[in-house]
């Protein structure tokens, strides 16, 4: 493998590896997180996600279904504002996975750092939702699909890869099952994003420290005015080989990467955020610290405490209250709305 570079780039990164486990445990019956079901608000305008995030966390790790761009032949694209949270419900393909998202809001930014799992040829494009196989999207089947507290899976069916999702407040888990292949790819897209539009992004950042481990970040000018996120990404197994594109006729150019899955097997990839630079050694510690299969354990636990302290026990008293929570905490607002659509209360 060659030593580790840096590369500064406008950019995709694509790597070859192959990890998360099981979803949360099933609830008592007299659990408020039984009801949550982060789908609802997914379809037309309710400009909802249904990723993996926690209470106040700072990653919500969630499939982008579309890459529209803000401006369509110099002027505003409308069906641009049905991506506000970067999912539709009604799409039939994902484009991957990204780590930033707003929930419940009438404009939108974000969708950082986007991973994709491919299976096959390199593709340095996502392609377009009308031709179905000409990107690295994916097509996928509801039935495929599920959703729950801190927690998401997918089968990818043009890659026969299963894509599983969780978070802590700035770490984002992923684990890809993938099939017996020589042609496995991880695609990090670092200028794909939520309401793009030429020059949005100002500046990306890419540097592989080893062959488990890449640093980066990027800038971009949106809602939140030249906003710099930064990251650390590890992986559970290390890169057999990887480049980087920069032809201008690529829509989301940059740096690749390729695994040789000799067997049905899973890559793990945890990645950290931070809107602040601080050392790098202090990422990777973090990063080396926080494992997948053990979080899931307690991460169900940390939802439930949240909405236990709803006490109320008048029906309309406590509906109050779940709304009032949601607005005057900063609650993850989808988590509370579920839970209002899907009780009795």
């Amino acid at each position: 493998m060659r030593k580790p570079g840096i590369k500064k780039i406008a950019a995709t990164a694509i790597f070859l590896i192959g990890a998360i486990s099981s979803s949360a445990q099933n609830s008592s019956k007299n659990e408020f997180v039984k009801y949550v079901n982060p789908l609802i608000g997914t379809q037309k305008m309710g400009h909802t996600f249904p990723g993996a995030t926690v209470p106040f966390g700072m990653v919500q790790l969630s499939p982008d279904t579309d890459t529209l761009q803000y401006l369509e032949a110099g002027k505003y694209n409308p069906e641009m504002y049905r991506y506000c949270a970067g999912y539709q419900y009604d799409d039939k393909s994902i484009v991957g996975f990204s780590h930033t998202h707003f929930s419940g809001t009438g404009h939108s930014d974000l969708g950082d750092f986007l991973i994709m799992p491919t299976v096959g040829e390199l593709k340095l494009n996502p392609g377009v939702a009308s031709v179905p196989r000409s990107g690295y999207r994916s097509a996928f089947k509801h039935a495929n699909e599920k959703a729950g507290a801190g927690y998401y899976a997918v089968q990818l069916d043009d890659y026969n890869v299963k894509a599983e999702l969780t978070a802590t407040e700035r770490v984002g888990f992923h684990q890809y099952t993938f099939p017996q292949t020589k042609e496995a790819h991880i695609i990090l897209d670092l200028v794909h994003g939520i309401y793009n539009y030429p020059e949005k992004n100002v500046w990306t950042f890419v540097r592989v420290e080893n062959d488990t481990l890449i640093t980066g970040y990027r800038q971009t000018l949106g809602w939140a005015r030249t906003k710099t996120v930064y990251f650390a990404l590890s992986f559970s197994k290390p890169i057999e080989s990887y480049g980087c594109t920069n032809d201008k006729k690529e829509m989301y150019r940059g740096f690749w990467g390729k695994f040789n899955q000799k067997a049905w097997g899973k890559i793990k990839i945890k990645q950290g955020l931070k809107f602040k630079q601080v050392p790098d050694a202090l990422i990777k510690k973090a990063l080396q610290t926080i494992d997948a299969d053990s979080y899931l354990q307690t991460l169900e636990k940390v939802i439930k405490k949240k909405l236990a302290q709803i006490t109320e026990k008048d029906p309309y008293k406590r509906r109050y209250k779940l709304q009032q929570y949601a607005l005057s905490r900063g609650y993850e607002a989808d988590l509370i709305l579920d839970v209002l659509k899907n009780s009795d209360l």
